[in-house]
């Protein structure tokens, strides 16, 4: 079996089952510790929106992470990944503790795709547990959008629409996680 979570509900309503939203910032690997415990699934499929700190990610981009902070994707999931989901960026994330503001993601561009709230933690967490795992992201809001701006049916729309893209590659790479020899 492998589990899909996400930080949020929204983001877990077209991914396949079993899922379980974690919370946001460093919590979620708490939370994920505990699941784990409880349950040991084959895999985890980390999904959820994030921040595009590159002008040419436009928002509904799917991103697979190959690293986030001083974590390392495992290198052959990461590879079938990308054959499953070509249309998909692969490169590394950043986490942040908070929604960065546009010049924030800018600063982060060198060295980032893409930031999030959680993914390095969850990374951490399954990586020391030697769970096969990959993390996959939609672009929610494009490097000069701030998402504290704006009106919230413009931002609940958009979420929406990347819900719906997170459910339909997460079936996709569920199906490389289930492949995956332990």
């Amino acid at each position: 079996m492998v589990l899909t979570v996400a930080a949020l509900r929204t983001e877990l309503l077209f991914a396949p089952r079993p899922r379980a939203p974690l919370g946001v910032g460093e919590a979620a690997a708490h939370r994920l510790a505990e699941l784990l415990d409880r349950k040991s699934p084959a895999g985890v499929l980390v999904i959820g929106f994030c921040g595009a700190t590159r002008g040419n990610l436009p928002p509904g981009a799917l991103l697979i992470a190959e690293r986030i902070g001083d974590v390392l994707m495992p290198a052959e999931l990461v590879v079938r990944a990308k054959e499953a989901l070509p249309e998909a960026k692969v490169g590394p994330l950043a986490q942040v503790e908070s929604p960065a503001a546009p010049a924030g993601k800018a600063r982060l561009s060198p060295d980032a795709l893409a930031v999030d709230m959680e993914s390095e933690a969850l990374a951490a967490e399954l990586s020391a547990r030697g769970t096969p795992f990959l993390i996959l992201r939609c672009v929610l809001d494009a490097l000069w959008e701030d998402l504290s701006r704006g009106p919230r049916p413009r931002w609940a729309g958009r979420a929406l629409g990347c819900a719906r893209r997170l459910g339909r590659a997460a079936r996709v790479l569920v199906s490389v996680l289930e492949g995956v020899r332990t």
